[in-house]
């Protein structure tokens, strides 16, 4: 019973003392600042971001071509390139936000 209290004060105190990291406060501080850019900004951004997106479905088609993707995996690749293009548009073309990757710390 000792052995189980200890470790469970342990992995309390742990836990505790994580709350307080500096990478936690950072993360805070990024996703509150935003840049707000110009529609000269805007329309450039549009531009080489339908550049990639063209440059994508024709490296996709590529890929079909030889044989490598059937064509509904290249259509559904496609559809979601296009999603992405859209919400990016929505947005303003802000950058997503990013989530950490906390999944490779847990093993």
């Amino acid at each position: 019973m000792k052995k189980f209290l200890v470790i469970c004060l342990t992995a309390c105190s742990l836990f505790l003392v994580n709350l307080n990291h500096p990478a936690a406060q950072e993360e805070n501080k990024a996703k509150t600042e935003s840049v707000q850019f110009t529609d000269a900004q805007k329309s450039e951004i549009a531009k080489i971001q339908k550049q990639l997106l063209a440059d994508k479905k024709i490296l996709i088609e590529k890929y079909v071509e030889y044989g490598a993707l059937s064509k509904e995996e290249a259509d559904k690749m496609v559809s979601h390139f296009e999603k992405h293009y859209k919400m990016m548009e929505e947005n303003n073309f802000q950058i997503p936000p990013h989530r950490p990757h906390t999944r490779h710390m847990q093993k």
